[in-house]
């Protein structure tokens, strides 16, 4: 574990855009940081917003792509934080993010996935909620699972009135909406709205899915969840119900699971949620899978596995282990989408290994070149502003 620590490190260190990842951290770092990936690499990440929150946050996701080689490129899509209380999917997602920037142009297999394929990742889903977590230590806060809605008053059956807020997103997509593991009861955790996309989270998640940016070009559609130590595909809403190209999710999603497991050998079990947890509907996966439509579509519980009883507490020694451990399960779904785009468009490669070779170099050069140019046009700036201001503007506040 130690050595792989140093060899995180290492690699890390090559993104200049620098991120505390054996620690927890707020929203607003988490977007700062992805405001530096997109300063320090301008050419292949993009911030954006896909709507705000109840309270007024903007849902800020991150595009990781080379625009250089092709304009029609296939989509994968990361989202993480949908419970507030699940700290690790939030991590594990911006992990991604960092591996994407900092073995470009150094991992072959990582600078293809960047040159063939766009990343979309929002790594809070649920921004409101995952901040009113942090805001204290008591179970009832730390444990907090739905966003931060509207507060619903009743009363109960001695006539008390009762007032709670929030909504379960996952529960809240219009798929199944209302049926099994899900309530009606605004004081439940899995308290399903007042109609399908009530909440304007999930109507952010949906509205991008569905925009002439993105529908039809997703291919892959991966949501973080914490835990159980799960590969979770669809569908979720009731038992032996699954859609009509399982055998390609299965044999996907089942090679996905052996190479998580094959880094430190962390068990996962492997099907739909209903079969191997529960039943539950409205989630985003299912939704993403049936009205998306999109091929590859999984939830992952990530550490630790379901007989910890303090599971959403995840040690901050295990989070870099996890998001590699994730990252090698993923990769295989990632190459999954690139097989199948290939197949439908084999001339998209060059045709032999002397031609590969010479269009490496000839990327690599490029690559070079623009961070170059980048980097004297940023020092040329930087000096500037120190001496008409005689300070930085651009220093970096998540050095860690």
């Amino acid at each position: 574990v130690q050595a792989f620590l140093k060899r995180a490190k290492d690699a890390s260190s090559r993104n200049k855009a620098k991120y505390g990842f054996g620690d927890y951290h707020s929203y607003n770092e988490m977007v700062q940081w992805m405001n530096d990936v997109e300063y320090y690499y301008p050419h292949m990440a993009k911030v954006f917003s896909i709507g705000t929150t109840y309270e007024g946050r903007h849902i800020k996701g991150i595009k990781i792509g080379n625009p250089i080689h092709r304009t029609d490129k296939r989509i994968i899509w990361v989202d993480g934080g949908i419970h507030a209380r699940e700290w690790a999917a939030v991590h594990t997602a911006l992990y991604f993010v960092d591996q994407l920037i900092s073995q470009y142009g150094v991992d072959p297999q990582i600078t293809s996935y960047v040159d063939t394929l766009n990343f979309y990742i929002v790594p809070v889903a649920n921004p409101d909620g995952y901040e009113y977590s942090r805001s204290d230590i008591s179970p009832q806060t730390r444990f907090w699972r739905k966003n931060r809605g509207q507060q619903i008053c009743k009363k109960d059956r001695w006539r008390r009135e009762r007032c709670c807020g929030g909504v379960d997103l996952n529960r809240n997509f219009d798929f199944h909406w209302g049926e099994t593991g899900s309530s009606s009861d605004s004081c439940s955790e899995i308290y399903q709205g007042s109609g399908p996309f009530s909440e304007p989270e999930t109507r952010a998640i949906r509205d991008k899915l569905l925009s002439p940016e993105l529908y039809g070009k997703v291919d892959a559609f991966i949501t973080l969840h914490t835990y159980s130590q799960m590969w979770i595909h669809p569908f979720n809403h009731q038992r032996n119900s699954v859609p009509s190209d399982v055998n390609d999710l299965e044999e996907v999603g089942k090679r996905g699971v052996k190479a998580l497991e094959s880094v430190y050998g962390t068990k996962y079990r492997f099907g739909t949620g209903a079969d191997i947890l529960y039943p539950s509907a409205g989630g985003s996966d299912d939704w993403a899978k049936a009205k998306g439509n999109v091929k590859y579509v999984y939830l992952l519980e990530l550490r630790p596995d379901e007989e910890e009883w303090d599971g959403f507490l995840l040690d901050k020694r295990q989070l870099i282990p996890t998001g590699r451990e994730t990252w090698a399960g993923i990769k295989v779904v990632i190459d999954a989408v690139i097989k199948a785009q290939r197949a439908v468009a084999p001339g998209v490669s060059p045709s032999s290994p002397s031609q590969i070779q010479q269009s490496q170099f000839r990327d690599q050069q490029l690559r070079t070149d623009i961070q170059r140019r980048l980097d004297m046009l940023r020092l040329s700036h930087i000096n500037s502003v120190r001496k008409d201001r005689n300070r930085n503007a651009h220093t970096c506040t998540l050095c860690a």
